[in-house]
């Protein structure tokens, strides 16, 4: 396993996002867990309240590394999306409610197919799940990789045609 990319070291816009989703994960992570567990008509336990604890460190220790990791693969590279890692990332949480024994939401075809794994719909399916300032980051940090993206079409174009190929 590599070692994980320092976050000082990403490009301003993904160092923003990371920020902003690091400053809120663990938090909105252990109320979602909680909002689940007494939808079902469960109140956790002071063991429980622990064992959800060391789930969420777990949960945001994953996050931390694949997210910094995906911010830091250059944007050509990239085989998926900052919410995917933080819906994969929530897998403690995940067998953590599994093993109150609680009953799985119906999730409708969109959540299936977005977050397979994800039986109890923890994972965000937008930025605005997570709050204001991580929706902004990450209109901000998509907008940013759009534009990188977008130029360096454009570039790869006219070097094509200086080189009299077709563009």
């Amino acid at each position: 396993m590599s070692t994980p990319v320092s976050a000082e070291l990403l490009e301003e816009y993904p160092r923003a996002l990371f920020e902003a989703v690091r400053a809120v994960y663990a938090d909105w992570l252990r109320s979602r867990a909680e909002q689940i567990a007494g939808s079902a008509g469960r109140v956790l336990t002071t063991e429980e309240r622990e064992s959800l604890g060391s789930a969420v460190g777990a949960s945001t220790d994953v996050m931390s590394n694949g997210l910094r990791a995906l911010l830091a693969t250059d944007v050509d590279d990239q085989r998926h999306n900052p919410l995917h890692v933080l819906r994969v990332s929530s897998r403690p949480v995940t067998d953590f409610l599994r093993s109150l024994g609680l009953q799985a939401p119906v999730r409708d075809e969109f959540e299936t197919r977005a977050m397979p794994d994800d039986v109890y719909a923890i994972g965000p399916l937008t930025w605005l799940d997570l709050g204001e300032a991580v929706h902004e980051a990450g209109i901000s940090w998509g907008a940013w990789k759009a534009a990188t993206v977008l130029t360096r079409r454009r570039a790869e174009g006219v070097r094509r045609e200086s080189e009299g190929g077709a563009g």
